[in-house]
């Protein structure tokens, strides 16, 4: 009699499921193929809700967000403002050990995620040095507490553990948030305190007053995004 497998914690990624997105779209270096396909087809991956951009077979902004995270996570990983912790689904699924497995999502909204619902992230219930990544995905602009996450971010950061974080900038993000209606933003009330973008002199400051220090920039979809690695000063 075999037992029935247990069910993930709240906060632990479930398996992939039909909603999961395709490998291929996270594949990097991308095929010269699907580097033309988004190349041409752009302004639809802009103006079309992800999902549908993606049965298109083109690279939606989410599948760019998770395709550059993804190749920088290391080891158990907190994943803030995780929506429906559909990147550390698809970080378990690649690498299958326990780090990733125990990883966590966590967000202040129930997405049916998986998530570990919370009030806000100024005060996360985990132990000093719990994780060795901290991810913020296209979400420390919404967050009102964003100095008091990133130090709780740094709490629980390992040594030398990793933060990172995706951003638009206020001018990008001003155009997004109106031309993407249907995004997230529009399934919920926002704060008052939350922000279309961040410039990259602002994301540097709240790092330097959090007690981080930029290791390294990369920009992606063409200049208009951007992930700050960083770690403890």
């Amino acid at each position: 009699m075999t037992g029935r497998a247990k069910p993930p914690l709240a906060g632990q990624p479930r398996p992939l499921d039909e909603t999961a997105l395709p490998r291929s779209l996270l594949q990097r270096p991308k095929r010269a193929t699907q580097v033309l396909a988004d190349f041409l087809f752009f302004p639809l991956r802009v103006l079309i809700p992800d999902p549908l951009s993606e049965r298109f077979g083109l690279s939606s902004l989410r599948c760019e967000r998770m395709a550059v995270m993804l190749q920088e996570m290391r080891g158990r990983c907190l994943d803030i403002g995780a929506h429906d912790n559909l990147l550390l689904r698809h970080y378990a699924d690649r690498h299958q050990n326990s780090d990733s497995l125990s990883s966590i999502g966590l967000d202040v909204i129930d997405w049916n995620g998986q998530c570990l619902v919370l009030p806000h992230s100024a005060s996360l219930p985990f132990a000093d040095a719990s994780f060795d990544s901290v991810c913020f995905v296209a979400c420390l602009n919404h967050i009102p507490e964003r100095r008091e996450a990133l130090a709780e971010a740094r709490r629980v950061l390992k040594p030398n553990g990793r933060l990172m974080i995706t951003m638009i900038s206020r001018l990008v993000g001003y155009l997004d948030h109106r031309l993407r209606w249907w995004g997230e933003h529009s399934e919920r009330n926002t704060h008052e305190d939350e922000l279309d973008g961040m410039n990259k002199l602002e994301i540097l400051s709240l790092l330097d007053e959090t007690g981080f220090v930029l290791k390294r920039r990369v920009s992606f979809f063409y200049g208009m995004n951007s992930l700050f690695i960083a770690s403890q000063r």
